[in-house]
């Protein structure tokens, strides 16, 4: 019986779904190290690394060629029926990689499915210790967890919470590490930032608490929100004075983004869990995982019971074996030390336009993770209004010019842009990004009406 085989259409163009509902995208064809390219042979420099996923370069080699032989063997096992070499491999270099004390992984699909494990893990947690009333996970007023149901409870992320009304929970409580904008005074601006915890858990409860999430550094819903060194520091002090565990969600900051393997590392700190997704794979295959301190392991241990798992394509032999070698690839290339080097270079030349542009204010972040917002009147840092959508308007501005950046802020502060290029760009590279961004702040202020 002869085959068939598809030819993509360009009239069908309209049968994928795409957000926002009708819009008109370029065709990729291929991508190479920073660079993607669309079907009509346009380049775009992956600016934010997608979503903050692209870690190592698009079409690295030895990556492509792990993928190859594991599908080779096998792709898929069901994980209660086999382990496999690629995802107890993974565990090993993860939990290597990790602090201190952080010793079993568990695998699954994206990063909102891993920190919703770790909302689960901490109740059973309180649960099995007999403290059955500590349900709470806390959040910040500005961050994001996530798109399943749990993790939107733990998210301050209005724009995309506003469908679910009731259906979630108002676990983010806690105000952002944002002093350009709230700042704080008397007790709660004590240790860094942190000490606003200590405050609110007393007014909540710790009998109610099970855990405390937080971003090292906040990403979409803030544009790289970094809280001083010291402030995780502070705050682990603190759930461990109220018997409170500490998640880490460094689905972004995880793996090499803010030069540490994990941005925990930056305050000498172990949490309870991390969760971490995106740049373990590169966007080569999905895959997230949950890092368990030995606490946690050993609480499960002494009841009989298990962590609450429950994944169907959980540690599935591909997307382990790809990841890695996404690993191995960066401790082979000594990716940390460019991240380094390529981050100090991509922050002065955000600091060099804000001296040249006055309307692009606070620059913010570590690594190579940035971020900035815009304002209409710099002296009384009002934003622009809300209803121009000033983030998603620079983001095509940019585009224009051929550069991927990465909208971010809610309104009203929907008024930010994140940086998040490859941690493998090269200084010429970025010096080709920064003249990107350049052009395309020219044409978005053109049409905002800023002046310089």
């Amino acid at each position: 019986m002869p085959t068939t085989e598809y030819v993509f259409n360009s009239s069908e163009i309209d049968v994928l779904l795409k957000q926002p509902l009708g819009a008109k995208l370029p065709v990729v064809d291929r991508a190479a190290g920073v660079y993607i390219y669309d079907a009509d042979g346009r380049d775009y420099l992956d600016g934010s690394g997608g979503a903050m996923t692209v870690s190592i370069g698009h079409g690295v080699r030895p990556v492509l060629d792990a993928m190859r032989a594991q599908a080779e063997r096998v792709c898929f096992t069901y994980r209660s029926h086999f382990t496999s070499e690629a995802a107890e491999s993974l565990a090993a270099a993860l939990t290597g990689l990790a602090p201190p004390g952080v010793t079993h992984a568990f695998f699954v699909n994206s990063g909102s499915e891993a920190t919703e494990l770790a909302l689960r893990t901490a109740q059973q947690y309180w649960r099995d210790r007999g403290q059955p009333g500590k349900t709470h996970v806390l959040g910040r007023a500005i961050s994001y967890h996530g798109m399943t149901m749990g993790a939107l409870s733990m998210s301050g992320h209005n724009a995309r919470r506003a469908d679910y009304g009731n259906l979630l929970h108002t676990f983010a409580v806690a105000p952002p590490p944002y002093p350009y904008r709230f700042p704080l005074s008397g007790a709660d601006a004590d240790g860094h930032g942190a000490m606003v915890w200590d405050r609110i858990i007393r007014e909540y409860g710790a009998d109610k608490v099970a855990a405390i999430i937080v971003e090292p550094v906040v990403g979409a819903a803030g544009g790289a929100l970094t809280p001083p060194i010291g402030y995780l520091r502070a705050l682990r002090d603190i759930c461990d004075r109220h018997d409170i565990l500490l998640i880490a969600d460094e689905v972004i900051t995880g793996m090499g983004r803010t030069g540490k393997w994990f941005a925990c590392e930056h305050d000498g700190v172990s949490p309870d869990m991390i969760a971490t997704g995106k740049g373990m794979t590169s966007g080569y295959s999905p895959m997230g995982a949950v890092l368990f301190h030995e606490r946690i392991i050993g609480a499960f241990a002494a009841t009989g019971k298990t962590v609450p798992f429950g994944h169907t394509f959980s540690a599935n032999p591909l997307s382990a074996a790809t990841c890695l070698a996404v690993v191995n690839y960066m401790r082979d290339q000594n990716v940390l030390e460019n991240v380094a080097a390529r981050g100090k270079q991509l922050e002065a030349g955000l600091r060099r336009l804000a001296q040249r542009y006055p309307w692009m204010a606070d620059i913010r972040g570590r690594g190579l993770l940035w971020g900035f917002e815009f304002v209409a009147d710099p002296k009384s840092r009002t934003p622009p209004d809300a209803a121009l959508n000033a983030n998603a308007l620079f983001t095509a501005h940019c585009f224009r010019a051929g550069l991927i950046v990465y909208t971010a802020g809610i309104a009203p502060l929907n008024n930010a842009t994140l940086l998040a290029p490859p941690l493998v760009i090269t200084e010429a590279e970025m010096d080709d990004l920064l003249a990107r961004l350049e052009a395309g702040m020219i044409s978005f202020a053109s049409e905002m009406g800023f002046t310089a």
